[in-house]
């Protein structure tokens, strides 16, 4: 031990700094254990619940949508597996990075041209100030930011200042552009589709610079594929993104944003069936669940009778192609009339104007005028009208297509007499043809009321209730003048889609029962084997919409009617139906209309011809109705005729050549 001079002795130092380094330990351990207390007590549940939340949360897989059969079982709409390249976006991100990662994505995929070129102005200009922000900054005066108190006004006089040269200066950048447009469309923190079915060699570069680029993903996908869209082209409809207008209901019923959904006809008007239940990938376990494929449909339509009579009208139209005053048009409905399930919609470009577009249809509506005359007794079943042409003040003249001399309610039909139907729109409005001088206002117009009253019991100026998202129910012209409500009553003023115009025929066929038209039979179970078709989850009964209020003796007797206008020694439809394997009924139907040429001012004068028909008579499993709108008078006659006529004849031949095959869900009985 060290000795001081005044000879005593000094403590070592050592001991004294080791209390100290131990109570410093020993106070950082007591705040230590202090922390861990209070995270573990006072903390422990919430962060367990973070804990609980994060390692549940789940990627969410799309899964596939359910499929489309025909009639027959026959596979119409499939899906094929695709990969598709997303970009979640993130309010946090700037504008910039999200630009250098579109720049990146611009040097991997191809962009489609159309979305190239197709580029809305108001894209291109959001995108310049993004890009050139001091040069959109001096867009805005000083006078402006002191006489505008909004942000949104300021921003839409930057968008009116620029110019369509700093536009045309982002040409060579429109791929990027186009990229960028898609990232930025969608929601923050919703993966947004950015390009679907990414060609194998986009996928492996894009897969290995996914750390570089943040947000983007590429995830198993799937594209409808219509196996027959040649024949069938617009019915089966379409899957998009969600409609802005239609987001929070989707949400509301467990929808993502980035979704797609059915966005027209049967894939909208089903999309609750079709959706796919989505499967899963856990964040923590990374155990995957492929979720299950939507519910699949089975259609009415027969597939191969919708080809034939698509191929029908191509061959008839094509060969009358320079009859028609504008573009070439015809449409088709095959219906079973005892239960509404339709057999072939078609049209000669597409079929959406079978629900879509209505015309004037002639003669065709003259069983209905003879009904309602039967039903409310200004005509019998003896009445006889001397048919010569009827001249009234201020009304053009009245005349069938020659003078047919005396006619019943049979003759009227089978010859298709525009006077008979006439005298019967004159008795309900009490007008006495040569003898009452003046129309009472009053009567013609209950008049009008009840020919409408009558005709729409049958489908005629009424939605059909067919099972898609929409339809339009034709021009009903009002109560304009007597004059017309004499064209009323052979059909040639209010308009009628085909679709309605097949509804009536059925209705006719089926005993004045009017079906809903449908489209679809069954909803059923997905099945892993796309070649058997899986359990009924739901089948659509036949819907009877309304039973006509017409006794069922006089619908009876217009039955006969048109009986003899395709068997009758003078029937108007008697040429075209020689030599057939089964008895038809039906009725021709000359509408003359005055068109608009397009491109012009000129006005031509033209006809729409129709036919609508049953077969078998006794026993009707098919109604058709088939309107060729738009025909020159001097243009080639009898379109529709021959239509329906090889329409029948495929319909029945098939039949014949497929005698093992029974609809879906159906059994032989035995």
């Amino acid at each position: 031990m060290k000795k001081k001079k005044n000879g005593t002795t000094e403590k070592n130092g050592i001991p004294f700094r080791l209390n100290v380094l131990f109570f410093a330990v020993f106070i950082l351990f007591s705040a230590l254990i202090l922390r861990l207390g209070f995270i573990q007590i006072v903390q422990g549940d919430e962060f367990e619940r973070e804990q609980e939340q994060t390692s549940s949360e789940a990627v969410r897989i799309d899964a596939p949508r359910g499929l489309m059969y025909d009639r027959n079982g026959e596979l119409v709409v499939d899906n094929e597996l695709v990969l598709t390249l997303t970009y979640t976006n993130e309010q946090s991100v700037s504008d910039e990075e999200r630009i250098r990662i579109a720049t990146e994505l611009s040097e991997i995929i191809e962009v489609d041209d159309d979305d190239i070129e197709n580029i809305p102005e108001r894209d291109l200009k959001d995108y310049w100030l993004v890009t050139h922000p001091d040069e959109a900054l001096s867009l805005i005066t000083q006078e402006d930011r002191d006489s505008v108190e909004e942000d949104e006004e300021l921003y839409q006089i930057q968008l009116d200042r620029i110019s369509d040269e700093q536009l045309q200066e982002l040409d060579p950048q429109r791929e990027i552009i186009a990229i960028w447009r898609e990232m930025t469309s969608g929601y923050y923190d919703s993966p947004q589709r950015i390009k679907k079915g990414l060609a194998q060699e986009e996928a492996h570069r894009i897969s290995e610079r996914l750390d570089d680029l943040p947000g983007v993903d590429i995830l198993r996908d799937a594209n409808r594929n219509y196996l027959y869209e040649d024949a069938f082209p617009r019915f089966f409809g379409r899957i998009g993104s969600i409609p802005r207008e239609s987001v929070d209901q989707y949400l509301a019923k467990g929808y993502d944003r980035s979704d797609e959904v059915g966005t027209s006809f049967l894939e909208q008007y089903y999309e609750e069936a079709l959706r796919g239940q989505k499967g899963e990938v856990s964040n923590d376990s990374r155990e995957e669940s492929s979720g299950s494929r939507g519910h699949d449909l089975v259609l009415s339509v027969d597939m191969a009778l919708q080809q034939e009579v698509e191929t029908i009208i191509d061959n008839e139209v094509d060969s009358a192609a320079g009859s028609f005053i504008n573009d070439k048009s015809a449409y088709v409905v095959m219906m079973e009339p005892d239960t509404g399930e339709l057999l072939a919609v078609a049209g000669y470009s597409d079929q959406i104007g079978t629900i879509a577009s209505s015309f004037e249809m002639g003669s065709t509506v003259k069983p209905a005028t003879v009904l309602l005359g039967l039903e409310t007794g200004v005509i019998s079943e003896h009445t006889v009208v001397y048919d010569r042409t009827i001249n009234l003040p201020s009304t053009p003249p009245i005349s069938s297509v020659s003078a047919l001399g005396p006619v019943n309610y049979l003759s009227a039909l089978e010859r298709s007499s525009n006077v008979y139907m006439a005298h019967i729109a004159m008795e309900m409005a009490g007008y006495q043809y040569g003898v009452s001088q003046t129309w009472n206002v009053a009567q013609y117009n209950k008049a009008y009321d009840t020919f409408r009253y009558y005709y729409e019991q049958f489908g005629l100026g009424v939605e059909t209730g067919i099972d898609l998202p929409y339809e339009t129910t034709g021009i009903n012209g009002g109560n304009q003048s007597p004059g017309n409500l004499l064209y009323l009553s052979f059909g040639q003023f209010d308009t009628y889609t085909p679709m309605q115009l097949a509804q009536y025929t059925a209705a006719i066929a089926n005993d004045g029962y009017r079906m809903k038209p449908q489209l679809v039979k069954q909803i059923r179970e997905p099945n892993a084997d796309k070649s058997e078709l899986g359990a009924v989850r739901q089948q659509f009964e036949p819907t009877v919409l309304n039973k006509v209020d017409i006794d069922e003796r006089y619908i009876h007797m217009a039955q006969q009617g048109m009986w003899r206008v395709v068997n009758g020694s003078r029937g108007t439809a008697r040429s075209y139906f020689n030599n057939t394997d089964y008895v038809a009924a039906g009725k021709t139907g000359t509408a003359e209309i005055t068109v608009r040429r397009e491109g012009t001012d000129n006005y031509v004068d033209g006809n729409n011809q129709a036919f609508i028909g049953y077969a078998p008579y006794d026993d009707p499993e098919v109604a058709i109705a088939v309107i060729v709108p738009n025909v020159y008078v001097s243009g080639t006659s009898g379109i529709a005729n021959r239509i329906a006529r090889s329409s029948l004849d495929a319909y029945f031949d098939l039949k014949e050549e497929r005698p093992d095959i029974e609809p879906a869900g159906e059994e032989t009985s035995e």
